[in-house]
């Protein structure tokens, strides 16, 4: 009995080393490189918007076919989302901001989840983020707060046009006020 029992554990043990062995094909996930080149897009994307530099910011993403969708934390209801497809439309909007707020600080999770399509012309990139804009001294917005916070998921589509990577969507998944408040147990 006792060797039947040990046969079993051995054989067990064989099957889960080779079930643990071999090279599949996990086209899903993006190699060393790839990932140095999309952080690299996602810190100039960051650095650009904090440090108020329109060029940088809007130079990471494809003008062709670009795509911005934002839910505004109400993920059930599409008929508030906004949508740009035109990314002169991203840029009027970030100078707006950029007029607007004086100090803007960005987080974003690190590392992001990412995973490529096969031929690896497009990744998907996930993060977390979370925003915070303060207006200039002496001044105030509507209930006499000095800046805003925001929260929420990143849906980023890159795509590798002429050898660089870039994003072509951008889906803006916001948290509502009470997600804000249930993810910082507030």
């Amino acid at each position: 009995m006792f060797i039947t029992f040990a046969k079993v554990i051995s054989f067990l043990i064989l099957l889960i080393g080779f079930m643990g062995c071999g090279d599949a094909e996990t086209y899903n996930q993006a190699p060393p490189k790839v990932l140095l080149e999309i952080n690299k897009v996602l810190d100039q994307w960051r650095q650009g918007y904090e440090t108020e530099d329109v060029n940088a910011y809007i130079g990471t993403f494809w003008e062709e076919g670009f795509l911005y969708v934002s839910d505004w934390g109400t993920d059930g209801d599409k008929t508030d989302d906004l949508e740009f497809d035109d990314i002169r439309q991203e840029r009027d909007a970030a100078i707006r901001v950029f007029e607007k707020y004086q100090d803007i600080e960005i987080e974003l999770s690190v590392p992001p989840e990412i995973s490529m399509n096969k031929d690896g012309t497009q990744v998907e990139v996930r993060n977390h983020y979370r925003i915070q804009l303060f207006i200039s001294d002496g001044h105030s917005l509507e209930g006499g707060f000095s800046g805003v916070y925001a929260e929420g998921d990143n849906l980023f589509i890159f795509e590798k046009r002429n050898d660089e990577w870039r994003i072509a969507e951008w889906h803006d998944e916001s948290f509502s006020e009470e997600e804000i408040r249930i993810a910082n147990s507030l």
